[in-house]
């Protein structure tokens, strides 16, 4: 009996092993195939057409659920039959997933032959030197790069992102050999922090380099983008058609520290990024301007800003610290920072630490509300004076008549309180696109500073400014 049991058991043990092996097999493959295709495909058309933002992660989860339920369902089909089957052919089983993954593999470790990979562009710079950015070459393209007399080929590729680049980089520089080309080797990983000397190597190239080069990384997207970025700051006059295609931080919803913030007017409100993260959206020519809020109230706060505007900088991409603490929110602070930044170039990037705080709200809110309200109309919409920015999305001022209340709406403001004790005539007589609320109540207002945009009335100023926190 305890050797039936024990048998029993081994097996359970090899069938959830082979359960999860064929899994991640088929996952991968499964994946592979919707990332080259459908996934691709459905994205692309959702940013043409102009879809938000959470249309494109509920398409993405919904793929991501679909690939999980699907390879789930294969693997348990297959090892279900696997171990219920006494033919000897049952091993085809294992063997045809398992070639599958050999071959998606295969693609992976070949960039010639992968989907999406970019076109090869011209950017021409000045008459001395010029740079055609791309993707990998295969040993074909290298010697036609040779006969085109390009100078030399730039390689972004990184030994330590295995197993696929070492493999490729080897590959090159016996192509790069045979065909009589050099290869200059600027490698850039996602963790950017390690990519100073490639950079200066670049730098100087351009200071001084004569000729065609071409620049490729694995597929002619981030990282060439970046460097693109680097010969731009070195005042090179770059020919910026046909540019390698780069990601935008529309094309993402959520980085390691929280979800991300579309603001409006090509705004995002962001968490710290990771290196990779900060690579792939930030540095690979979508942002042209980075905006720091992270504090200095801690001394590791005041070392990632000081670490962040090296690295920016590096990159020759334009950073500016504007301390903010979310924990003491300052709503007459946080005014002149907005005021300041409105100017500033788009897209534009603005950082802390994390978005899971509960303060982000505000902060979102208010940063909303300054470019979708009209401001200096609706603070003289009554005459000088008359109406008060309480905070960036709360305005408190006179009763308005219908017409000031079709100016309000015109203005940007979605929500009108009437703060009295008195009879709301408002909801009577109401021909403004305005949802008009009656309260009557002392308690705290604070909810407001999470949404929408608001004009408050019926009351003193000094008594509205008592129902908030802040």
């Amino acid at each position: 009996m305890n050797l039936l049991k024990k048998q029993v058991a081994v097996n359970s043990v090899q069938f959830y092993l082979l359960f999860f092996y064929l899994g991640g097999v088929i996952g991968f493959v499964l994946g592979s195939v919707l990332f080259w295709g459908p996934i691709r495909w459905t994205i692309e058309y959702l940013q043409e057409e102009g879809a938000p933002d959470k249309a494109e992660s509920f398409i993405i989860k919904v793929f991501i659920v679909v690939i999980l339920l699907i390879s789930a369902a294969i693997s348990f089909f297959i090892s279900k039959r696997y171990w219920e089957s006494e033919k000897q052919s049952k091993r085809w089983m294992i063997f045809f997933p398992t070639f599958f993954f050999a071959a998606v593999i295969f693609l992976w470790m070949n960039p010639q032959y992968t989907p999406g990979r970019s076109e090869r562009s011209e950017n021409i710079s000045l008459a001395r030197i010029s740079f055609v950015f791309g993707p990998y070459p295969s040993k074909e393209q290298i010697f036609q790069l040779k006969k085109e007399n390009y100078a030399g080929i730039i390689s972004l590729l990184h030994p330590a992102v295995v197993p696929f680049e070492p493999k490729l980089i080897f590959e090159e520089d016996a192509a790069a050999h045979d065909a009589g080309i050099e290869i200059i080797h600027t490698p850039m990983l996602p963790w950017v922090s390690q990519n100073i000397a490639s950079i200066e190597t670049i730098k100087k190239l351009v200071a001084v380099g004569k000729g065609k080069y071409y620049v490729h990384c694995y597929l002619g997207k981030d990282r060439v983008n970046v460097v693109k970025r680097i010969i731009e700051s070195q005042n090179v006059a770059v020919d910026a058609t046909n540019v390698s295609t780069y990601r935008t931080l529309n094309e993402i919803n959520k980085f390691a520290e929280g979800p991300l913030f579309y603001l409006g007017k090509a705004v995002h409100l962001l968490p710290h990024p990771t290196e990779e993260e900060c690579l792939g959206y930030l540095l690979s020519g979508y942002v042209r301007q980075v905006v720091s809020l992270i504090d200095d109230e801690t001394f590791e706060n005041r070392e990632l800003s000081k670490k962040d505007s090296l690295l920016y900088s590096s990159y020759a991409l334009k950073y500016l610290h504007y301390p903010f603490n979310l924990k003491k929110f300052n709503y007459e602070r946080l005014s002149v920072l907005l005021d300041s930044i409105k100017t500033l170039p788009k897209p534009l990037a603005l950082i802390i630490k994390t978005t899971t705080q509960a303060e982000t709200g505000m902060l979102v809110q208010a940063i909303q509300a300054t470019y979708s309200i009209n401001k200096f109309d609706i603070l003289n919409l009554f005459g000088s004076g008359e109406i008060v920015q309480l905070y960036p999305n709360i305005y408190f001022g006179p009763e308005p008549t219908t017409p000031q209340r079709k100016e309000l709406s015109s203005h940007g403001i979605q929500n009108l309180v009437f703060l009295s004790a008195k009879e709301n005539y408002f909801q009577k007589d109401n021909e403004s696109n305005l949802v008009i609320y009656s309260l009557r109540t002392k308690r705290k207002l604070d909810s407001l500073l999470f949404n929408g945009a608001w004009y408050l009335c019926g009351t003193t100023l000094d008594q509205t400014r008592k129902l908030f926190s802040y």
